[in-house]
């Protein structure tokens, strides 16, 4: 049945990653002196579509190879557990598809905290964690939850098989 549990914590685990699309992961601030004495800084936001420069007056621009991966990794992670939502009859394969998100999650979040830092190591720019940036970690603990009652689930159609 589609209106178990783990259905409504799978989708919500899917809303958490769309966000990504929309919230910034990274913010990324650049400071440049200029006559040795005044700053000028350069402020981009990155999430999962590229790098853009938030000011009002700029073109936003867009770096695909920087956010290449945390598009795909997104986008795999929403696509597996959109198809483990419709696999409800089959719970061992849900099972299987869910414990893979849960993975590439973990992937994710180590890509996102570890490694965009090590991108930028100039002492000139400044990299914060946006409000992006923790939606893989709800969803990591959505699918884990997710993943429990699945199990016991799949716990109870075998106590119920093993009584007849």
């Amino acid at each position: 049945m589609i209106q178990r549990i783990q259905t409504l914590f799978l989708a919500l685990a899917v809303v958490a990653n769309i966000f990504m699309f929309f919230y910034p992961v990274v913010s990324i601030t650049e400071f440049t002196e200029v006559h040795s004495q005044t700053l000028e800084t350069d402020y981009y936001e990155m999430s999962a579509l590229g790098i853009s420069d938030p000011s009002p007056n700029s073109i936003p621009q867009m770096d695909k190879m920087v956010s290449l991966p945390l598009l795909i990794a997104t986008l795999i992670i929403v696509i597996f557990v959109i198809y483990a939502i419709f696999r409800y009859k089959h719970r061992p394969h849900q099972l299987k598809l869910v414990k893979l998100s849960i993975f590439l999650n973990i992937i994710l979040v180590a890509g996102i905290f570890l490694n965009y830092p090590k991108f930028f190591t100039d002492a000139n720019i400044s990299i914060e964690p946006g409000l992006g940036a923790y939606f893989p970690l709800i969803s990591l603990v959505l699918l884990v939850v997710a993943n429990r009652y699945i199990l016991r689930d799949e716990k109870l159609i075998r106590s119920a098989d093993r009584l007849r």
